[in-house]
């Protein structure tokens, strides 16, 4: 049966373990977890800040990124031990493009919450709601140095698409090569 925008409302919250046994809470992030997605990314390493695709230590972006949530064309699930964010994955769409079908994933995990199974939940999650918002291929776009990421999603079935060279400034100023990885859903 295939997920309809509609159900999400009853999909959510879900509960998962992670390979040691925490607990984690899975659930759309809301317009009041603000100051918890900042302070999440404020609490990311130098090293993983350098890869993100946008700043969000920056309210201004937290902003942006929480309106395209309320207008549909991004999903994010947070996930919870406790009451701390200690990771999300989104969905980013863009419905009245070509590329509708194509759905980007991003995903980020407290660096205190890597190697627990948490990046392959929350890929989980996006790849089972993606079809609510009509997309039929994810993509998942990253420097080529990001080794970590590149196998997480190699393990989930994504494939290499293209290598695009010096695609990609870090916050240093660096151009990098950008990976371009996708699966069918």
């Amino acid at each position: 049966m295939t997920l309809k925008r509609e159900d999400l409302a009853f999909r959510y919250p879900t509960n998962d373990l992670l390979r040691d046994g925490t607990a984690v809470v899975f659930r759309p992030v809301l317009s009041s977890d603000r100051d918890h997605l900042i302070g999440f990314a404020r609490a990311l390493e130098e090293e993983d800040l350098l890869f993100l695709r946008e700043d969000i230590t920056s309210p201004d972006v937290v902003d942006e990124w929480l309106t395209d949530v309320e207008k549909g064309e991004t999903f994010t699930v947070i996930a919870e031990v406790g009451d701390r964010i200690v990771g999300y994955g989104s969905l980013h769409t863009e419905p009245a493009r070509w590329t509708r079908h194509v759905g980007e994933i991003r995903i980020n995990v407290h660096p205190d919450y890597r190697g627990t199974g948490l990046g392959g939940l929350l890929a989980g999650e996006i790849r089972t709601v993606a079809p609510a918002f009509n997309i039929r291929t994810l993509s998942a776009q990253m420097p080529v140095d990001q080794l970590t990421a590149r196998t997480v999603f190699e393990r989930l079935g994504f494939r290499y698409q293209a290598i695009l060279p010096g695609w990609v400034m870090d916050r240093d100023g660096r151009d990098l090569d950008l990976l371009i990885m996708a699966r069918e859903i």
